[in-house]
């Protein structure tokens, strides 16, 4: 499909592999219902399988599933008892209609990877947008990391500090846990943003107690050294023939 086309409103959306269908003893479900049947079925003490699926409103409680099963009954047979009496002791056709489901998703799964892997093949505009969306997704996760990691660093040296107080001063201008607050932990030692107004007060042991201030600044800084290490480098063609011609 062309990159323009999949970049408006006109174009189909992509397949979801929850909605990618499989067909399972003849009857075609969506990869979600397959796999939601196969879970009952696990879940089932019983050697059913139609009855079970037919209590859960499955579509496949109609499908033919000794068909479906045949090819892995043999292997199903060499599985070891659970030590129960009976039927129960080893669910041969179930355990045999339970890999051939497992198979079908497998064989969808596979499926979606190569009409993915084709889509990026035919327009390489597309590979790289969404080789940078991924980048980009991966980046405010990171920074979002970063920031409620802060946070509680933050709120812990406050609460630290304030368990202690009037016995010692400080006069750190970064957001306290962080610079060169007696609290801060190695990893927030280098920071030097200057705390603006915000959310938190200094502690009392702080040269200004009782102002507020906010851990933004020391939060931004950080992910600033470490986001460029997180992404992946990804080339446009036009950018990179372009960059090769100056």
């Amino acid at each position: 499909m062309p990159y323009e086309l999949l970049y408006s409103n006109l174009g189909p959306p992509w397949p979801s592999l929850a909605a990618r269908e499989v067909i399972v003893g003849g009857v075609r479900v969506p990869f979600a219902e397959a796999l939601r049947a196969a879970e009952v079925l696990r879940d089932s003490r019983t050697s059913a399988i139609a009855p079970v699926l037919r209590a859960a409103g499955s579509p496949l409680a109609g499908c033919d599933y000794l068909a479906a099963a045949a090819p892995y009954l043999a292997a199903a047979r060499l599985a070891p008892k659970t030590g129960r009496a009976g039927a129960a002791g080893r669910h041969v056709t179930k355990n045999a209609f339970l890999e051939a489901v497992a198979m079908a998703l497998a064989v969808a799964r596979e499926r979606d990877i190569a009409d993915a892997l084709d889509a990026f093949g035919g327009d390489e505009r597309y590979a790289v947008a969404i080789a940078r969306a991924a980048t980009e997704a991966r980046e405010r996760s990171y920074a979002a990391g970063v920031r409620s990691a802060v946070r509680s660093a933050v709120a812990r040296s406050v609460a630290a500090c304030g368990a202690v107080a009037g016995q010692f001063s400080c006069s750190a201008a970064t957001a306290c846990g962080t610079g060169t607050c007696r609290f801060a932990v190695p990893a927030y030692r280098l920071v030097i943003a200057p705390a603006a107004p915000g959310r938190f007060t200094r502690p009392a042991n702080h040269a200004d107690a009782g102002r507020p201030f906010t851990e933004a600044g020391a939060a931004a800084e950080l992910v600033t050294r470490g986001a460029a290490s997180q992404g992946v480098q990804v080339w446009d063609a036009d950018a990179l023939a372009a960059g090769e011609a100056a």
